[in-house]
């Protein structure tokens, strides 16, 4: 199981708890915190109450941004072979295959936004092995994935670079939105900022892979859930990706 969660803040006293159970009741074996919004070594010392034996760390910007993935060598075979300011890449080797795990948290500034969106076509083109996407995309792909607020009026980034690399998205299990906030006239807005993505060959080889919406704690985003494989379906209605 992988876990890949946006969490507005490390630096409580509650997360290293919150955080511990959600590994140990799920299972997880790679886990990704975004937006942690702390760095240097507060960073590390919340880390390693975490459990993990293993980490790569991206700096938050100040109090913005930052990626954290963790997991433990005796289970997982991974290598980091990439990161940016906005994202952290790695192989991850399997027994009968190896493929390119990518988690991010896009900046939510549209100038900023694009860079990363060139970086990761670079890693498409570089790369001809099955590829996972996942993270916090601060993006919509349209309205349907929004509720309240003002609705789209462009095309957003995400969109096009989709279509450019030919994209799947995973589909999700739980909660429509993965986040949620209310202004000052205490007006609610859901949105789906988080999501899984993959090219067609990584499909094709995990075509049972799903992801979960798990419920908000602690942040105003949802965690996600992604498992690669599963000896029964998750739901009835819920069928596996076929050609």
């Amino acid at each position: 199981m992988i876990m890949v969660w946006n969490v507005r803040g490390a630096g409580s006293k509650k997360f290293p708890g919150i955080t511990k159970d959600l590994v140990k009741i799920h299972k997880i074996k790679i886990l990704v915190i975004l937006e942690p919004r702390i760095s240097g070594n507060t960073a590390l010392n919340v880390i390693k109450k975490l459990g993990f034996s293993k980490y790569h760390v991206v700096d938050a910007n100040g109090f913005s941004g930052g990626l954290w993935m963790l997991w433990n060598e005796n289970v997982s075979c991974i290598d980091i072979v990439a990161h940016s300011r906005q994202s952290i890449t790695a192989l991850i080797k399997m027994s009968h295959i190896d493929w390119l795990f990518t988690v991010v948290y896009v900046h939510p500034c549209p100038g900023i936004q694009s860079q990363l969106w060139i970086y990761l076509d670079g890693i498409a083109s570089a790369s001809n092995i099955p590829w996972m996407i996942a993270g916090d995309f601060n993006e919509l792909v349209d309205n349907s994935e929004k509720c309240g607020g003002n609705p789209i009026s462009h095309r957003s980034g995400l969109v096009e670079w989709i279509d450019r690399n030919q994209l799947i998205d995973l589909g999700f299990i739980g909660a429509q939105f993965t986040w949620c906030r209310k202004n000052e006239n205490d007006i609610l807005t859901w949105e789906k900022l988080d999501r899984g993505l993959s090219n067609i060959d990584w499909r094709h080889n995990f075509p049972k892979a799903f992801v979960r919406h798990l419920p908000r704690v602690k942040s105003d985003h949802c965690p996600l859930l992604i498992s690669l494989q599963s000896s029964h379906l998750p739901c009835a209605n819920v069928k596996p990706f076929r050609f």
